[in-house]
C-alpha cells in the first residue's frame, strides 16, 4: 500500500510537470514618435504600425514570450530615453524620421537602453552608439544605377521642404548611382497650384525625373509631370511608398520606379505575416513597409533569444553582438554598426500597388561583416 502511494504521488508530480505551463515573459518596447513629423506623417506612421503589427505577429507564434507596447509621450529622443530607461523597458523602437540623430546616439549610451530606428542613412552609421537598423540605406544608389541602365543621361530633382538630412543623402546616393548630378532642383512646398505651373520648365530638356516626396505630393507631382510631358521616366525614393500612392496617382502614375528591400517571394505573395495582417487588419499596408516592421522585431526577437532576458542591458549587449538575423528577405548578416545589410530592388508602381521588377546583387562584403563588438 505504501508503495503505490508513493507510485501514485510520483504520478500526479510528474504529470504536473509535464501539463504546468510557465506564463509567458513579458517584453515591455516603447514606441519612439517624431512629434515634428508633417509631410511624411502617413510614411512615418505606417513604417511604426508596421512594428505594432510584427509584434502581434510574433506574439502569436510563440507562448514563452510576449511583446507588449509602451508608448512615450515624450518625442525628443534624450527625455525619451530617459523615461524608458526608467520605466525598464527592453528597447525603443523609433520611426523613420529622425529630427536629432547625434543626440539619439548619444543618449542611447548614457542611458543603456538599445534603440531599433527605422531610419535611413549615413547620420546613424555609427559603432559605439546603442542604435540599431533594419534599413540603414537610403536605396538612392540603387536606383541612380537603374536610372543610368534605363538611358538616363539628364535629370531634375523635386524635392519635400521636410527632412533636409534624408533629402540631401538620398540626392547624393543617386548621383553616385547615376554618375551625375541633377540639372535642377525644385523644392515643392508652400503654394502648390503656383508651382505645379513651373512643372513643365523644370522638366524641359530631361529624359527623367526624380521624386524625393512623400507619398500624397509624390502622386501630385507625378499626375501633373506625365500630363505635360507624357513618356517621361520618372524616379522617387520610396518615401512615395504607401498605399495612397496609386489611388491618388491613378492610371497615368502606373510605371513610377523606387528601390526598396526586396523581401522573399513568400512575404511579396502576401503569405506569412502580410497574410497574418490581411486576414486581420486588411491589405493597406504595402508589404515594402511590413517588411520593416517585420526586420525591426526580429532584430529584437534574435537579441532576447541571445539575451535570455528581458533587461534592456543585457538586450542592447546582445542587439551589439549580434552576426545574423533571419529577416523578411532570408537570413541576413549585420553590419560593424549593428544594421542588417539585405538585398535591394526595383519596384514599379501598378494598379495592383507596388511590383518588383528587379532584383539588385547582394550588399558590398564590406557592409556585412559581424555585428559590433560587445561591450
Amino acid at each position: 500500500m505504501k508503495r503505490w502511494v508513493v507510485f501514485s504521488a510520483a504520478f500526479l508530480c510528474i504529470s504536473s510537470l509535464i501539463l504546468w505551463r510557465r506564463a509567458p515573459v513579458s517584453v515591455p518596447v516603447a514606441l519612439l514618435f517624431d512629434g515634428q513629423d508633417t509631410a511624411g506623417a502617413v510614411v512615418s506612421r505606417q513604417a511604426l504600425q508596421s512594428v505594432v503589427l510584427a509584434m502581434e505577429y510574433f506574439n502569436s507564434r510563440s507562448s514563452s514570450r510576449k511583446f507588449h507596447l509602451v508608448f512615450l509621450r515624450e518625442t525628443d529622443p534624450s527625455s525619451a530615453l530617459r523615461t524608458a530607461a526608467e520605466m525598464k523597458v527592453s528597447a525603443v523602437v523609433g520611426g523613420i524620421s529622425v529630427p536629432s540623430p547625434s543626440i539619439l546616439s548619444q543618449a542611447s549610451n548614457r542611458f543603456g537602453t538599445a534603440v531599433i530606428s527605422l531610419a535611413p542613412g549615413s547620420f546613424l552609421a555609427k559603432a559605439d552608439d546603442l542604435v540599431f537598423r533594419p534599413r540603414p540605406g537610403t536605396g538612392g544608389r540603387i536606383l541612380g544605377a537603374e536610372a543610368k541602365q534605363r538611358g538616363m543621361t539628364s535629370y531634375s530633382v523635386i524635392v519635400s521642404g521636410f527632412e533636409s538630412g534624408y533629402t540631401q543623402e538620398f540626392i547624393r546616393d543617386f548621383e553616385a548611382g547615376a554618375g551625375g548630378p541633377p540639372r535642377r532642383t525644385m523644392v515643392f512646398s508652400g503654394d502648390l497650384n503656383k508651382q505645379i505651373e513651373d512643372f513643365g520648365r523644370i522638366a524641359s530638356g530631361m529624359d527623367a525625373m526624380l521624386l524625393v516626396l512623400p507619398d500624397w505630393p509624390a502622386s501630385i507631382a507625378l499626375r501633373e509631370l506625365r500630363l505635360r510631358t507624357p513618356g517621361l521616366a520618372v524616379y522617387a525614393s520610396n518615401r512615395a511608398v504607401s498605399h495612397r500612392t496609386p489611388l491618388l496617382a491613378g492610371d497615368i502614375g502606373e510605371g513610377l520606379i523606387t528601390s526598396a528591400v526586396l523581401p522573399r517571394e513568400w512575404f511579396l505573395e502576401g503569405r506569412g505575416f502580410p497574410g497574418f495582417v490581411a486576414d486581420t487588419y486588411g491589405e493597406h499596408i504595402p508589404a515594402i513597409t511590413l517588411s520593416i516592421g517585420y526586420d525591426a522585431v526580429a532584430m529584437l526577437d534574435a537579441a532576447l533569444d541571445r539575451a535570455g532576458t528581458t533587461d534592456p542591458g543585457a538586450v542592447a549587449r546582445a542587439l551589439a553582438e549580434l552576426e545574423r538575423v533571419e529577416s523578411s528577405a532570408g537570413p541576413a548578416a549585420l553590419g560593424a554598426g549593428g544594421d542588417l545589410s539585405l538585398p535591394q530592388g526595383i519596384f514599379s508602381l501598378t494598379k495592383k500597388g507596388w511590383i518588383p521588377v528587379s532584383r539588385s546583387s547582394s550588399p558590398p562584403p564590406s557592409s556585412v561583416t559581424p555585428g559590433k563588438a560587445s561591450r
